[in-house]
């Protein structure tokens, strides 16, 4: 029960930082930014892989519910699970230092002041990027725990 829960902790945190990035902008895109020039435009090489990582995490995550429900946790001691958990926290460290980056020096145009709604919720979405990377790593390390006591399928 303990994988049910922890893929559903992956998945609600994926929810929230999705949503944060479609719509945190006061309803409007909110994007991950990831550049830096005088027009304050988002790098499109930053949005597709930060929507990628997001959207193919939060699929990713959501067949391991479904293959739960279904009742079965193999899935979960096989090697491609664990490599997808050290994929998963360097795609989503990546991704919310890239966020961190460009939200912590944003500034508005017309306030100059480092005081924005927008601003505040881009870095609230790193920091949780930043999270989710984490606990992805923690979910390795604990797949590896279980591969040192040979509690999986990948010595066989």
């Amino acid at each position: 029960i303990l994988h049910f829960i922890s893929d559903q902790i992956f998945q609600v945190l994926n929810l929230i930082i999705i949503i944060l990035y479609r719509v945190g902008d006061g309803g409007e895109f909110l994007g991950i930014g990831g550049t830096w020039n005088l027009n304050e435009e988002k790098s499109a090489d930053c949005e597709i892989v930060a929507s990628g990582v997001m959207v193919g995490f939060f699929i990713y995550t959501g067949c391991h519910t479904i293959a739960y429900l279904f009742g079965t946790t193999k899935h979960k001691k096989e090697l491609t699970d664990t490599i997808m958990n050290v994929v998963g926290t360097f795609m989503w460290v990546a991704v919310g230092g890239t966020a961190l980056h460009y939200w912590k020096g944003y500034m508005k145009d017309s306030d100059y002041l480092y005081v924005a709604s927008e601003r505040q919720v881009g870095l609230a979405m790193g920091a949780l990027c930043v999270i989710e990377g984490a606990l992805y790593l923690l979910d390795t390390v604990l797949a590896c725990i279980h591969y040192s006591k040979g509690d999986s399928e990948f010595m066989q």
